[in-house]
C-alpha cells in the first residue's frame, strides 16, 4: 500500500470523476472497459444524470490510521467538483463506507450495500489484501473501482475487464527504490522485518531482490516474517539484533508503533542503528 498526500487523493478523484462518467450511463452489453468511446453527454444520458462515488476506506482494523487523510482527499475533491458546476450540472454526491481489513468480512458487507446503492464508481480499498477479497464482485457489476494505494503487483495484469484502476504504482518499484537507497547509503548487510500479510512479504521480496542485485546481501538470508497481530515482538527483535545488521528494514503498518520501542530496547532503533520505513508506516509522526 503507497500513500499519497490529500492533495494528490484529490487530483486523484477529480480522475475518477471523468472516468466514471461512462459507468452513469450503465453497460447493458456487459462490454469491457468503461465506455470510454462514449461522449460525457452521452454516457450521462442514459444514465440518472447523477455521479454517485462509494467509498470502500480503512475506519477500522490495521489500516485504521491511514483512513481520515483518505476520506478527507475524497471529499475535499467531491466539494471542489461540485463547487465547480458537479458533473452534468448535477452534484456529485458520496457514500462513504468502512473495509476493515482481512481478519473481518467488513470489506465485503461494504461493498454490497455500496452496490445496492447503484454508485457508480468505488474508491478503494487502501490495502491490496482487501481489494483481493472484493475486486471481482466489483468489477463483475460493471462498477469502476479507483484505489489510491494499491502497491500489489498481481494487479497489474488482473483481469479486471477495464473496471479497475490505482493511482500508485507497484511494489516492484518501491522494492526497487528501497533497495537502491540502503545500497547507496552504505548498507551492505540489510536487515529486513516485515508483516506477514501480501503487502509486506510481497514487498519484503523485492526490497530483497533490489539489495542482492545491488551487491548487498539479507541480514540472516532472508527477511524476519512476523504476526502483526501479536501480542509482542520481542522473539523477533531479539532473532534481528543478533544477526548484526548495518542497518533495518521495517516493513509494517499500525504496530509499527509497537515494534520500534522494542527495537530501542534492545539496542537496534533508529538511534543505533538506522531504520528504514516504507509507504505503509509514513505518517506525521514518524
Amino acid at each position: 500500500m503507497i500513500r499519497t498526500t490529500p492533495l494528490w487523493r484529490s487530483v486523484a478523484v477529480v480522475g475518477v470523476a471523468s472516468l466514471a462518467l461512462a459507468a452513469c450511463g450503465g453497460d447493458d452489453e456487459g462490454g469491457e472497459g468503461t465506455g470510454a468511446t462514449e461522449s460525457p453527454t452521452e454516457a450521462g444520458a442514459a444514465g440518472d444524470g447523477t455521479l454517485k462515488l462509494g467509498t470502500l476506506l480503512p475506519q477500522t482494523g490495521s489500516l485504521a490510521s491511514l483512513g481520515p487523510p483518505e476520506f478527507a482527499g475524497v471529499d475535499l475533491a467531491v466539494e471542489e467538483i461540485n463547487a465547480a458546476g458537479g458533473v452534468l450540472g448535477e452534484e456529485v454526491t458520496v457514500s462513504h463506507t468502512d473495509s476493515g481489513d482481512t481478519s473481518t468480512d467488513i470489506a465485503s458487507q461494504s461493498v454490497d450495500r455500496l452496490l445496492s446503492e447503484d454508485v457508480d464508481t468505488i474508491i478503494g480499498a487502501a490495502s491490496s489484501a482487501v481489494t483481493k477479497t472484493v475486486i471481482d464482485a466489483i468489477v463483475q457489476s460493471d462498477t469502476v473501482m479507483f484505489s489510491p494505494a494499491n502497491t500489489s503487483p498481481d494487479f497489474t495484469t488482473y483481469d479486471d475487464g477495464g473496471y479497475y484502476f490505482r493511482t500508485a504504482p507497484s511494489d516492484v518499484l518501491q522494492g526497487r527504490v528501497m533497495g537502491d537507497l540502503v545500497i547507496s547509503d552504505g548498507c551492505a548487510n540489510v536487515g529486513m522485518l516485515a508483516l506477514q500479510d501480501p503487502y509486506g512479504e510481497g514487498l519484503a521480496v523485492n526490497v530483497t531482490e533490489s539489495v542482492e542485485g545491488g551487491g548487498g546481501e539479507i541480514a540472516g538470508g532472508e527477511p524476519i516474517i512476523y504476526d502483526p497481530n501479536a501480542a509482542s515482538f520481542t522473539t523477533e527483535v531479539t532473532q534481528m539484533a543478533s544477526l548484526q545488521p548495518d542497518c533495518i528494514v521495517l516493513i509494517g503498518f499500525e504496530e509499527t508503533w509497537t515494534v520500534v520501542p522494542e527495537m530501542v530496547n534492545q539496542g537496534i532503533g533508529p538511534q543505533d542503528v538506522p531504520v528504514y520505513f516504507v509507504d505503509g508506516n509514513l505518517s506525521n509522526d514518524t
